[in-house]
């Protein structure tokens, strides 16, 4: 029978490099999730290392949009994983998209009267 160690070993977080979709997939659905730290009771800031699309939580969790790879990834590196939504991948609306003129008088009206150094 297996007794528990003193110390549970934590899996390693797997690389975000090594853990990119591959082959040229194009999920067409992604997901709403949140992270927990799972039974090896992992450290929830290791999730920044995975490189994954976080979104704000209202209740403070560790909320992500991840794809079933991503998934996959999240619980071999010994976190728990709820998925709460489907997301579908579709391109972003043209309204939502702004253009280069308009963020530059948006950033030039922001930074009008600080000081600048060495710049125009």
């Amino acid at each position: 029978m297996n007794e528990p160690s003193e110390s549970p070993q934590q899996p390693p977080i797997r690389d975000a490099r090594d853990a990119r979709d591959s082959g040229g997939e194009n999920p067409t659905v992604r997901f709403d999730a949140t992270v927990h730290p799972g039974g090896t009771n992992r450290d929830l800031l290791g999730v920044a290392d995975l490189d994954l699309d976080r979104i704000p939580d209202p209740e403070g969790d560790v909320r992500v949009v991840v794809t079933a790879e991503e998934c996959r990834r999240l619980l071999e590196s010994g976190y728990e994983v709820r998925l709460h939504a489907q997301v579908p991948v579709r391109p972003l609306p043209a309204e939502l998209v702004e253009q280069d003129d308009s963020v530059r008088a948006w950033l030039e009206e922001r930074v009008q009267g600080i000081e600048r150094s060495g710049g125009v």
